[in-house]
């Protein structure tokens, strides 16, 4: 059982969380277990190491690092997905969705990781799961169909990863995207939080692949992991949303 205290991605990613029908299979109908029934349950997945992440300091504003990509050991790392949820007890064909930010090092990790799903399995991405903290050009999100371009020639040689990226629903993104992201952002233009569009979906086992700030700040919350390695899953739930709760961050689970 999880605590209050402060815990690490990796000790928390050794949970197993996909077990279905706990409450039924305890016997127990308290409503406290039935709430658990029915959440979501949703793994988040920070990238692969990225170029970025070899840089320190001010080399991280070098332009060339403009929507980066994953490194040779990122790309190894997100590759590698389907057996770290293994190890976890987590199978990888139990999702029936999954989201990914549109920043390129979390698409590339996406299709890396979950490419062989996307003809059975939605890919969705969402412009709420982008990296915060636009001052450096890592974080500087691009043209969508630039981002398939290029990743769709990166992985030429990997037709899995192509045919993902090509796959890929864009749509919950403005139509004019990334322009004026910041604006939007503190406007009534925002798009509905990835939270509370997860909520109206109808699929139950999610795999997110976002980023180190989002997961911290936006989907869990200040204090609830430490460190956020690359490509370690962490899993969670999020509960069934009661009126006035729509804002509520997803547990660890």
């Amino acid at each position: 059982h999880t605590t209050s205290k402060a815990l690490t991605a990796r000790s928390c990613a050794g949970i197993p969380t996909f077990i279905s029908n706990q409450a039924s299979a305890t016997g127990r109908g308290s409503s406290k277990h039935l709430k658990r029934a029915m959440s979501k349950r949703v793994v988040l997945i920070r990238h692969g190491e990225s170029e970025g992440q070899q840089h320190r300091g001010k080399a991280r504003k070098d332009p060339s690092l403009l929507d980066c990509y994953l490194t040779k050991k990122g790309e190894k790392q997100a590759s590698a997905i389907p057996s770290f949820l293994s190890d976890r007890a987590i199978a990888v064909d139990e999702f029936d969705l999954i989201c990914t930010s549109p920043l390129t090092r979390a698409v590339a990790t996406c299709v890396l990781g979950f490419g062989h799903l996307h003809e059975r399995v939605p890919i969705v991405c969402h412009p709420d799961l982008a990296e915060v903290g636009g001052s450096i050009p890592e974080n500087q999100a691009r043209p969508t169909k630039k981002v398939v371009r290029d990743l769709t020639r990166r992985y030429r040689y990997h037709p899995v990863a192509v045919s993902a990226t090509r796959s890929i629903d864009f749509s919950p993104l403005p139509s004019d995207w990334p322009s004026n992201v910041q604006r939007r952002e503190s406007s009534e233009e925002r798009p509905p939080s990835f939270l509370e569009w997860l909520r109206t979906r109808s699929e139950t086992r999610i795999a997110v692949v976002c980023h180190h700030n989002v997961i911290k700040q936006k989907l869990l919350g200040p204090g609830a992991v430490v460190r956020v390695s690359n490509c370690v899953p962490i899993p969670c739930e999020l509960p069934e949303g009661d009126e006035g709760e729509g804002h509520r961050r997803l547990e660890l689970a």
